[in-house]
């Protein structure tokens, strides 16, 4: 008989599994629904001039040459609103598929990053499609670059760095540390994060993986546990 904490976990992957399926799911419909979109737009407003307009369409050649003008603002009001929805889709798929490594602030940190780059992306995009001038999509492309290039810099110092005490491992599971004035002992080392459970059992101490780099760590001899 399977135990009750094992049937759980296996629940929790098959809902996880079952998450990011709905998920690839979600951002290929979009995808599909879009490029279909453009597809019609440009089949019902892409002729410039009456004769072109297919038979059947041309009771409302009027209105399809008085649109056909603006067809490119229809292209970027969908392309905004679905590019909007996919990145929004991609970044909910990064965090559920994170959330099976690491640890929930880690996930939802890198799902606000993947989601700013997706806004970064899709605003490059709009600018080609508006057919803006060189010099401007070039200051958006800068502006979302800037974007970014702040909002991952204090993200991935912290992830390079516990990255770093992973494969160097300063100090094991266990060991009593004191880290940046903080004493504890060492309960888990995660990609953003430092784990310290203080002596007492009562409190958890989390300190970002970059600052452990930076400081200088004191840790307990293995005789001096024992003595304690």
């Amino acid at each position: 008989m399977t135990p009750p904490t094992k049937m759980k976990s296996i629940n929790e992957v098959k809902e996880k599994l079952q998450s990011i399926r709905r998920g690839s799911l979600k951002t290929v419909s979009y995808i599909v629904i879009l490029v279909v979109l453009l597809f019609i737009a440009n089949y019902i407003f892409g002729w410039a001039s009456p004769e072109r307009v297919p038979p059947f369409l041309q009771p409302y050649s009027s209105i399809i040459i008085m649109v056909n003008p603006y067809l490119a603002y229809i292209y970027a009001a969908l392309i905004f609103v679905f590019g909007y929805l996919i990145a929004n889709a991609i970044s909910g798929l990064v965090y559920t598929y994170l959330r099976r490594i690491t640890d929930h602030p880690t996930a939802a940190t890198i799902r606000t990053i993947t989601r700013i780059v997706g806004i970064a992306i899709l605003l490059v995009v709009l600018t080609s499609v508006l057919n803006v001038n060189p010099s401007a999509a070039l200051t958006v492309g800068s502006f979302g670059g800037l974007v970014v290039g702040f909002a991952t810099q204090t993200v991935l110092s912290h992830v390079v760095a516990g990255v770093f005490l992973s494969i160097s491992r300063p100090f094991r599971y266990g060991d009593i540390v004191t880290i940046s004035g903080q004493t504890g002992v060492v309960k888990d080392i995660r990609l953003m994060h430092v784990v310290l459970e203080t002596t007492d059992g009562k409190q958890e101490i989390l300190i970002p993986s970059g600052v452990v780099v930076a400081q200088i760590i004191q840790k307990m001899k293995n005789n001096e546990t024992k003595n304690d």
